[in-house]
């Protein structure tokens, strides 16, 4: 058995051990809070890029009318989520809304004499989604760092998102965009 002086003096040793990790615990505890934020911010912008390419695929409407939706998306005090803060230089949204080239592989009377089957895997080559023409929504946002966090000097974390366009034949983008 511990003597009464003996319970004493590892009573006030595990009170100093906790005076010591206490201030370490609290910082990785705000730390996990702080970092799951950026996540949730992070999905949020990609959901609101995702978003905003849909838009460009199945609608017709104008770059700068899909800018200020997905601004409205992210920013409005109605929204469930995280409302961002909608200054333009903290959060940046670029649009590329560039419409697909149609191609017709149809067959007919007037057209059967001259048909090249090479001609049809060079159309298909020139509708490819992949490449510089492609239709995207990027957003960039500057997350402001707690300044107990920012070991780098950084006061802002930028956190970015893009989502491409694949979809082709079957979207809206064919029609010409409405300035709406």
């Amino acid at each position: 058995m511990l003597s009464s002086k003996e319970l004493k003096k590892s009573g006030g040793q595990a009170l100093v051990e906790a005076a010591l990790i206490a201030p370490l615990i609290i910082f990785f505890l705000f730390t996990v809070v702080w970092f799951a934020r950026v996540m949730l911010t992070w999905q949020q912008i990609t959901g609101a890029a995702r978003y905003g390419t849909d838009l460009i695929a199945y609608t017709s409407y104008s770059k700068k009318f899909i800018e200020k939706d997905i601004r409205h998306y992210l920013c409005h005090g109605n929204n469930i989520g995280r409302t961002l803060d909608s200054d333009p230089k903290i959060l940046r949204i670029k649009v590329e809304a560039r419409d697909a080239k149609k191609s017709d592989f149809s067959l007919g009377i007037k057209n059967i004499a001259d048909f090249n089957p090479l001609n049809i895997v060079q159309n298909i080559k020139n509708l490819s989604p992949i490449g510089p023409d492609k239709s995207y929504v990027e957003i960039e946002y500057d997350y402001k760092i707690p300044k107990i966090m920012r070991i780098t000097g950084n006061e802002y974390l930028t956190i970015r998102a893009k989502s491409e366009v694949l979809s082709g034949d079957a979207s809206a983008g064919y029609k010409k965009r409405r300035g709406t």
